[in-house]
């Protein structure tokens, strides 16, 4: 009776429209009797979550992303899903032993926009650094384009390719590092100390500016840019960052 109340439990794990359905034919494995009392493995729910894990974690795994220039490009960083592992196991184990029959989300330590390869969904910035340009979409429409300034590459401060969430948005902040302080009235960092951010010192942008005139790192923007992209960005939102070979511009904006 006590193994049975175990194996009758099934916990239904969804992921989008797929799911992952735990039931008796696993969980009898984890089972052992000392003669007093029924044990559950604990190693082995771990060992199961991991499993889980591994097959449906998007962050750090290199994902396809369809660029505004007609072309693909492969990105991978911080940004997707990733399962609580410990978080989940502890839940699991609760389910089983109150013999819970349950359709759940995992516990997520970190959660994206969408499941499926596309797991940045249809609202994202999208950073392409060869070109220096960039677009914001919102809900799948383009809300705003325009030119920027990245990080010095003769000084080896190139801004990093990936996909980040947004950290979080402030205004008025003043960006300190050695030998600088910059005031700054739209800050948006992404990755780590690297953000958005407007560049009142600036007159032009785009073109080949910063492969000896860049940043440390940030991505400078217009004012009336910079403004636009604060007032419509979200922490926890998309970040794509790439470089794709053939839409350099030698000419930049002011």
């Amino acid at each position: 009776d006590a193994r049975n109340r175990y194996v009758n439990t099934t916990v239904t794990y969804t992921f989008g429209d797929q799911q992952e359905i735990l039931d008796g034919n696993t969980i009898c494995k984890w089972l052992s009797w000392d003669g007093a009392q029924i044990t559950v493995d604990q190693a082995m729910v771990s060992e199961y979550v991991s499993q889980l894990a591994k097959k449906y974690n998007t962050a750090y795994t290199e994902r396809e992303f369809q660029t505004s220039y007609d072309q693909t490009v492969k990105v991978s960083g911080s940004y997707g899903w990733r399962v609580d592992q410990s978080g989940e196991a502890a839940q699991l184990a609760d389910n089983l032993a109150v013999g819970e029959s349950v359709s759940r989300e995992p516990v997520y330590a970190q959660k994206a926009a969408a499941h499926g390869p596309a797991d940045y969904g249809d609202t994202y910035v999208e950073v392409n650094l060869t070109a220096q340009h960039l677009f914001f979409y919102k809900d799948g429409q383009k809300i705003l384009e325009s030119d920027f300034v990245s990080g010095n590459v003769s000084k080896g401060h190139t801004t990093p390719p990936g996909i980040f969430a947004l950290t979080y948005k402030q205004r008025d902040a003043v960006l300190k590092g050695e030998g600088y302080a910059s005031p700054v009235k739209f800050w948006m960092p992404f990755n780590g100390g690297i953000g958005f951010h407007d560049a009142s010192w600036r007159s032009s942008f785009g073109g080949s500016i910063y492969k000896t005139g860049g940043s440390h790192g940030c991505v400078n923007m217009p004012y009336a840019a910079a403004k636009e992209l604060f007032e419509n960005v979200y922490a926890g939102m998309p970040v794509i960052c790439y470089e794709l070979p053939g839409t350099e511009s030698s000419r930049s904006s002011t």
